[in-house]
Formats: C-alpha cells, structure tokens, sequence
C-alpha cells in the first residue's frame, strides 16, 4: 500500500489534476495534503476521484465554502489537525509545522506530514518522521510513502 503526500497546490490546478490523474492510474487511494489546496476548480476536480480517501490540512489560504464542502465528501477528513491510521501506522498531518505536534502529544504518532513553507524536508532518520513534501505549485513533486516500511519515493513527473 502507497501514501501519496503532497502540499500547497495552490493554483495549480493542472497539476493537481495530473497528480490525482496519476494517483488512480497506479492504484493509490490514499492522499495526504498538507493544505492550501482550494482554489476554483479544487472541490470539483476531487469529486471526480471519489475512490481516493483523502486526509488534508486546512491550510492558511483555504477558508469558505469549499472547506465545508469538502467535509461532505464520503471519503474526506479535513480539519486544521488531520490523525489518521494505515497499514498500523499512525500519522498526523497540519499545515504548519508544530500545530499537530503540540495537538497529538499524547498520541502515538510514527509520521508529522506539514507544508507551508513550500520547501521539502523530509526527517526521515528520526522518531517520529517530519516530513514536507514542498510545494506541487512550485515543481517541487510529492511523495509517496510505502506502507508500512515507511520508505519514501520522491517523484517529480505524473508518468
């Protein structure tokens, strides 16, 4: 099983719809983003892969009717602070770094994912792992994270 994470799509809704487009051609169902995702098009273009079970930070850009919108989608959790479990991992997602760290402190958590900065990191040598995958708006790829070895495939192409 795959994780893809990505963060801060912006307005780059061609290449949210290439990265999704991707995403159901090698099977993935699961999404990590790690906010500012709404942009016109964003609500709509995620309706079109509702096999996708999706977990997403609100980030700093996202606000209004999409957000509420989004949280009537069947397989969608989105909130400022997103914890979730996979393949016996657990994992916490927020737009900036620390919120879901200081939230879930007394959470077992194996991976923080954040964004905002729109600069990758990935602290994959440490317990728990901190990872931003950097910005999709800015070329900076996502990830994809094997579960549940945690391995970590850093991708930049949709093909």
């Amino acid at each position: 099983m795959k994780l893809a994470v990505v963060s801060d799509s912006h307005y780059a809704i061609d290449k949210l719809e290439k990265f999704l487009e991707f995403l159901k051609r090698e099977g993935i169902e699961h999404l990590a983003h790690a906010g500012d995702f709404v942009t016109d098009g964003a609500v709509e273009l995620f309706r079109r892969f509702p096999e996708l079970n999706c977990y997403i930070a609100i980030g700093n850009c996202d606000f209004g009717e999409s957000i509420q919108m989004m949280r009537q989608m069947p397989r969608v959790m989105i909130d400022s602070v997103v914890y979730f479990q996979l393949e016996g991992k657990n994992f916490a997602i927020s737009h900036k770094e620390g919120i879901a760290q200081r939230a879930l402190k007394d959470q077992p958590v194996d991976v923080f994912f954040h964004g905002h900065t729109h600069r990758t990191r990935i602290d994959d040598h440490m317990y728990p792992m901190i990872i931003n995958p950097g910005s999709l708006m800015d070329g900076h790829g996502f990830l994809l994270l094997d579960l549940p070895s945690l391995t970590i495939d850093r991708r930049f192409r949709f093909d």
